[in-house]
């Protein structure tokens, strides 16, 4: 099927990169509460009052620093805070019933968890099991899905309605990561693919829908907003190199008439990397700190040069952190506003990072910083994989259209 406003180029200047972008928000941040251990890259969902974190890993990096909360590992365990009472912290629930493993594609749904796949450095590497984490008169179970049709890591995931889409992905081995192909060279366009489970005919599995005709990812952002899907950029790995490179094509897909339609690029090369956007005001995708690589792959498959200018905190004075004193991470802070098809910014995060993961709730945002360069708030030191919290409350600012 043909794409609904489909460009004759990658390139053309209808889709091309924003060269003024206003403020459009304000973010005041502040500290919420830490999670037990450090961490990156775990499953986050909202169920009901409360934020549920499963799986993830820690480097092992900044023990010394913090004896306990950065042990080196993957994960199956599960955290989850109520947002009715966060002094009271993150509460252990029911492990995953599963090997560790991080980057997990996953989505809430009312009063249930939902989450596939995901990756360790053990074989098989990359898994496609499924698995819902259920809660039911104050008691939180397991139990299992029917199987994504391949190993998935870091897809992008959405719900509308009770059906659950997934885009693109991740294949792992011992040697890379895969988004053309899976690591075989089979499942061709894997990276483009968009699959749907209807929760409520879970028997029927996964369903294929019409590919996104932009650039085979992973690591995407995916929001729904009034029924319908935005993919924002994310990372493709070049099949005969294996570099990673940026990917900046938009894309908003239809379900009622399973027809996709271009946006316009990200202002600069830098992949989003959460797999779940937050969303404010149901118009503002909220776009914290995604990483620049060297080149940018068009959905034809070509690649060009990096573009844009990526911030970073000024690490000029550092001396908190002498193995790091050079950050290789952004703190960047764009927003895409669906009614002009406009990118914006917000406040600079005040830590570098990569593919920070963000929830929001009301005016209130909780971002899970993912790999850092090492920060310092409030005279506190946190590590690579941090257990910090970033707080913030989100307010829109008057803004005018460039």
């Amino acid at each position: 099927m043909e794409a609904e406003g489909s460009p004759s180029s990658p390139t053309t200047s209808d889709h091309g990169p924003q060269q003024v972008v206003p403020r459009m928000l304000q973010i005041d941040w502040s500290a919420g509460p830490p999670m037990p251990q450090g961490m990156q890259d775990n499953q986050l969902s909202r169920v009901g009052d409360w934020i549920v974190s499963t799986g993830g890993f820690c480097s092992g990096k900044d023990k010394d620093a913090k004896p306990g909360k950065y042990p080196r590992g993957f994960l199956n365990k599960v955290w989850a805070l109520n947002l009715r009472q966060e002094a009271s912290g993150w509460v252990a629930l029911p492990d995953l019933p599963a090997a560790p493993r991080q980057g997990m594609s996953g989505v809430g749904i009312q009063n249930d968890v939902y989450a596939w796949g995901g990756f360790s450095y053990t074989a098989p590497y990359a898994y496609r099991k499924g698995y819902r984490l259920s809660h039911r008169r104050g008691n939180w179970k397991w139990e299992s899905l029917p199987d994504f049709p391949w190993p998935i890591v870091w897809g992008a995931t959405c719900s509308v309605d009770f059906s659950i889409y997934v885009l693109g992905g991740a294949d792992y081995d011992a040697k890379g990561f895969y988004t053309a192909t899976d690591r075989n060279g089979h499942t061709a366009g894997m990276g483009a693919r968009l699959m749907v489970f209807d929760t409520e005919k879970p028997e029927d599995g996964w369903q294929e829908r019409t590919r996104c005709p932009g650039t085979p990812r992973t690591l995407a952002g995916a929001a729904s907003v009034e029924g319908k899907i935005y993919i924002l950029g994310g990372l493709a790995v070049e099949t005969r190199t294996g570099a990673y490179t940026n990917v900046v094509d938009c894309w908003r897909y239809d379900p009622q008439t399973d027809k996709w339609r271009r946006l316009r690029d990200l202002p600069i090369s830098g992949s989003t990397a959460s797999p779940g956007l937050g969303v404010y005001k149901d118009r503002y995708l909220l776009l914290p700190a995604g990483h620049q690589y060297k080149k940018v792959m068009n959905p034809d498959g070509s690649l060009r040069p990096k573009y844009g200018m990526a911030s970073q905190v000024d690490r000029g004075n550092w001396s908190k952190h002498p193995v790091e004193p050079i950050s290789d991470y952004f703190n960047h802070f764009y927003v895409y506003d669906l009614r002009s098809d406009l990118y914006g910014t917000a406040p600079d995060l005040p830590f570098d990072d990569v593919a920070s993961i963000n929830l929001v709730m009301g005016s209130t945002m909780y971002l899970f910083p993912s790999e850092t360069a090492g920060f310092v708030w409030d005279d506190e030191y946190f590590g690579h994989h941090p257990e910090f919290v970033l707080k913030g409350e989100i307010k829109e600012l008057e803004w005018k259209r460039p």
